[in-house]
């Protein structure tokens, strides 16, 4: 009786147990305000020293970014020509739908 109690409920509880060490840990997905502003500092200086131009970035952020947001970002600046860089007040558009995250 143990022994089937423990095959029908204990390896069910085991399993789930065990998958949930693969769910990653959300704040993994996210830069704090400091990490993603000062990447995006980063990102604007080396454009600007690529293309001759003292550009600052549009917006500062004050809470959490995905991660993955500021990378399109910042792959959409890597992509940019110098010539539309230096228009004034360009932003690239994947620059501009950057949410935050208040959680």
């Amino acid at each position: 009786m143990n022994f089937n109690f423990l095959r029908v409920v204990g390896l069910p509880i085991l399993c789930f147990g065990l998958s949930l060490q693969c769910i990653q840990n959300k704040d993994d997905l996210f830069y704090s305000a400091f990490e993603a502003n000062q990447k995006t500092f980063e990102t604007y200086a080396m454009k600007n020293s690529a293309c001759g131009k003292e550009k600052l970035p549009g917006r500062l952020f004050i809470s959490r970014v995905k991660i993955d947001d500021l990378k399109l970002c910042f792959r959409a600046i890597e992509l940019i020509d110098c010539i539309t860089w230096n228009t004034e007040g360009y932003i690239p558009d994947t620059c501009k739908v950057i949410g935050t995250s208040l959680r």
